[in-house]
């Protein structure tokens, strides 16, 4: 089962009280470069197909597989269930007692607690959360808690890249020939601006000529300052042109 989802139905009005029509403001999250999330979890993974990890900080090579989806996945593609991991567990107690609500599998993001109860009240375009098994060291016995992989699937086009204070090239795409940029690289603080086309669509997406910024509806930004989580996203308040 998938959770964060668009709902359709009867339930479609009751999930939309949280989303972008109450809003008329945007969050950009410098998540993605937040390297804290990756280390010294206490943990290792399973590939589907492939054997577990060590039980150790050393992590193996990565597959082409596994590189070019995360590639996707660092640009707001919803990458399938059988390109995540299929499932990680906890080898250092001690460790793994210190991380939060979100942390990273094998470069994906994995979210669980208040974090994950709030992700679900809002529209995570055509990912979501995806229930993912974390075991205890016999990697068998369930660890305590619930845990989701938070996949993405939601691409825009409206920043204003003209009307951004630091809004650098970056690197032409070579499949689109799109000019891709680097916001507030140099200025984490930059204002930063976005067309009304901000508004529509999900909560949570990915603008197709910004590199590796994650945005955030103004309800979902305000729900996740409100439980703690506005440093571990470093966010960045954007203005609706």
């Amino acid at each position: 089962m998938i959770f964060g989802k668009r709902q359709s139905g009867p339930l479609e009005e009751e999930a939309g009280m949280a989303g972008k029509s109450m809003s008329s403001g945007a969050w950009m999250s410098n998540v993605l470069s937040n390297n804290r999330l990756g280390e010294k979890l206490g943990t290792r993974t399973k590939h589907f197909g492939r054997d577990w990890d060590p039980a150790d900080e050393v992590l193996p090579s990565a597959t082409q597989e596994h590189l070019a989806a995360l590639r996707d996945y660092t640009q707001g593609k919803a990458v399938r269930r059988d390109l995540f991991p299929e499932a990680e567990a906890v080898f250092n107690d001690k460790l793994f007692l210190r991380v939060g609500d979100i942390f990273c599998s094998a470069g994906f993001f994995v979210v669980r607690g208040k974090l994950a109860e709030t992700l679900a009240r809002f529209d995570l375009g055509e990912g979501g959360l995806i229930p993912f098994p974390v075991y205890q060291a016999d990697l068998a016995t369930p660890y305590p808690g619930e845990f989701f992989l938070l996949n993405f699937g939601c691409i825009q086009n409206s920043i204003l890249v003209d009307r951004c204070e630091d809004a650098r090239k970056f690197v032409v795409d070579k499949a689109s020939g799109l000019q891709i940029w680097h916001i507030n690289r140099s200025k984490s603080a930059g204002e930063v601006v976005l067309s009304p086309r901000a508004l529509e669509g999900p909560d949570l997406w990915f603008e197709e000529a910004v590199h590796e910024k994650l945005f955030l509806s103004d309800a979902l930004g305000q729900a996740l300052l409100d439980i703690g989580m506005g440093e571990v996203f470093r966010l960045t308040r954007c203005r609706i042109a």
